[in-house]
């Protein structure tokens, strides 16, 4: 099922702020595939997450979600953009986290801004991440609908803009 209008409204600005941050600061070819609802009682948390919980018109929590597999190449990369490392590192340390986070946030805030200035009435709280599964069923709680976005990194893999929502938004 594709999205309704208010939905995309919503996540059009982070996709948006995704693709062009990953574009212009990495130089990575991004592609986005049509966003669409997912079950709740399907989800699953594919290891780290950027969250941002928002209130409002729109009760739920954006997520920037990655495979791990994911979260370390950007990572690395960002890393080595940012002159920290030269070798790429095989497994989530603090360094690697902190640099997605920063970039995330990076993400996130111009993306709520053009939301919180605009007609949508739609609040959001200090983002935050998540790096262990044990956090998911809190992610989740309250949860009705779900709304996702792929997005495709070439040579690097796809993770994704999630919408969890406690109110369906028609």
């Amino acid at each position: 099922m594709l999205l309704n209008t208010l939905q995309w409204r919503v996540l059009k600005p982070f996709v948006d702020e995704t693709v062009s941050a990953l574009e212009s600061k990495l130089g990575l070819k991004v592609e986005t595939d049509d966003g669409f609802q997912d079950k709740v009682e399907d989800f699953s948390f594919n290891g780290y997450a950027v969250v941002a919980n928002t209130s409002g018109s729109v009760e739920g929590r954006i997520l920037i979600h990655h495979y791990t597999e994911t979260a370390l190449a950007v990572g690395n990369q960002l890393l080595k953009k940012q002159g920290k490392v030269s070798a790429a590192s095989n497994e989530m340390n603090d360094e690697i986290s902190n640099a997605l986070a920063d970039f995330s946030y990076s993400i996130l805030e111009p993306a709520v801004k053009s939301l919180e200035n605009g007609a949508l009435k739609v609040r959001f709280s200090q983002a935050y991440f998540v790096a262990d599964t044990a956090n998911i069923e809190t992610l989740l709680d309250g949860v009705n609908e779900i709304i996702t976005v792929p997005i495709k990194v070439d040579g690097v893999g796809r993770f994704y803009l999630n919408y969890l929502l406690n109110q369906k938004i028609v």
